[in-house]
């Protein structure tokens, strides 16, 4: 018995985290084989700052709509692996300004060729689906974006007890 399965739409939250941990992992897995010491879970901040030089942690917070902890737990671990470094804002000391490392940039030349592989292979595994993954997701992204589930939630227990 899978009760995640079992659970259809009560456990979708679930089966999206667990598929992306699992994605997450094998990428990681691959980086580790090839002598790497990185993590799938950092390239979203590697990648922004390759683009946008240097960012605080709002700013990146903002930019990947990832929570503010989550951008915090990622660059302090870009932070131990060498792989960031850190200068305080000249206009505002309490934050912090965030940019790729030598080590850093040198990492991300080291994935690079990696990285064109992982889009292919995501490419031809999205095509093997009955839908267009990623149309689906923009969707109910869009849709969330109007109405939280919260809201959607909320409004239908209100609903349900005034009936």
């Amino acid at each position: 018995m899978n009760l995640v399965n079992e659970l259809e739409e009560l456990a979708l939250a679930t089966r999206l985290k667990r598929l992306s941990e699992r994605l997450s992992q094998d990428i990681s897995k691959i980086y580790k084989e090839s002598g790497l010491e990185f993590e799938a879970r950092w390239f979203l901040v590697l990648e922004l700052l390759v683009r946008q030089k240097q960012l605080s942690v709002t700013e990146i917070s903002e930019s990947l709509q990832l929570t503010h902890p989550a951008v915090v737990q990622f660059t302090d671990q870009l932070l131990a692996q060498g792989l960031i470094k850190t200068t305080p804002d000249n206009r505002d000391k309490r934050r912090r300004l965030i940019s790729l490392s030598a080590a850093g940039k040198q990492m991300h030349r080291k994935i690079s060729p990696m990285l064109e592989v992982i889009r292919e292979e995501n490419r031809k595994w999205l095509e093997q689906a009955s839908a267009n993954l990623l149309t689906v997701l923009g969707e109910l992204e869009k849709s969330l974006d109007e109405k939280s589930m919260y809201k959607r939630v909320k409004i239908s227990l209100l609903e349900q007890s005034d009936q």
